[in-house]
């Protein structure tokens, strides 16, 4: 049987970097919320074996200095973001959507209005004008927020990338996060849903995503397709109306200036 992408890339590493590495991964499989790290990384096929490589030496070089091994994870993590197989333009969809948490997207709109606006008063304008197609006086913060923090997770729809991906799915919240794999935290919180033109928000590469973008969010999986342009999300369980996976993308941060509106606040 040929060696995983894992395999390899430990493979690659000297003995005492690849012993390092192997037993934290080994010590997580105890763990509740590291253990799916674990089967993440032994899972993966989105990174090319120099880039895997890359992100276990690193693991390996900051567990050897004495970082804690959660730590060492994410720092090494956060140095290979962005890593996985860019989708070709050809291929990109033209409109792409995501889910967020209404109180994370007001402090990127409050940051964005460079002190015009408080958190609180963002999340009030948000909530005033969700539904709205002309949100007057709040426009201009509200397309200089950025999409998402460091990296933008994103979904679209595959059989019709030029339309809004939230179409086909559930209009409630629960069914929402179900969908997108959104667990922990957000599935409890007030959603806000945007959607954004690939094109008017300057073509930003998207990437498919690896275990290194989703660091130790436990609710990610690896595509088995080492093939597939881009990754899926893992419905949460249970799902009685069996969701089907969602396409998921990532790109880098960058503003709302694409935002198609209106955007949608989703409190139940």
């Amino acid at each position: 049987m040929p060696l995983s992408e894992y395999e390899q890339a430990l493979s690659a590493l000297s003995a005492v970097s690849r012993e390092a590495v192997e037993g934290v991964f080994l010590a997580w499989l105890a763990d509740a919320d590291l253990s799916q790290v674990s089967k993440n990384v032994a899972g993966e096929t989105a990174l090319s074996a120099v880039n895997f490589a890359s992100l276990l030496s690193s693991f390996a070089a900051r567990l050897a200095s004495g970082d804690p091994a959660e730590r060492a994870w994410i720092d090494a993590c956060r140095s290979h973001r962005l890593k996985g197989l860019q989708i070709p333009v050809a291929h990109c969809p033209s409109v792409l959507g995501r889910a967020k948490s209404l109180a994370d997207h007001a402090k990127s709109v409050a940051k964005a209005s460079a002190g015009s606006l408080t958190p609180e008063e963002a999340k009030k304008h948000l909530l005033k004008h969700s539904g709205s197609l002309d949100p007057v006086g709040f426009e201009s913060f509200l397309r200089a927020a950025a999409l998402g923090s460091y990296i933008v997770w994103a979904t679209f729809n595959s059989d019709a990338p030029h339309m809004d991906p939230f179409n086909r799915l559930p209009t409630s919240r629960q069914g929402i996060c179900t969908a997108l794999g959104l667990g922990g935290p957000i599935f409890n919180e007030t959603l806000i849903i945007l959607v954004w033109a690939h094109f008017e928000s300057g073509s930003p590469p998207l990437h498919r995503p690896t275990i290194a973008d989703a660091e130790c969010y436990m609710y990610y999986r690896p595509c088995s397709d080492a093939s597939s342009r881009w990754g899926f999300t893992k419905p949460l369980s249970p799902n009685p109306t069996w969701l089907e996976p969602q396409p998921e993308v990532v790109m880098p941060e960058t503003s709302s200036r694409g935002l198609r509106l209106p955007f949608r606040v989703i409190s139940a």
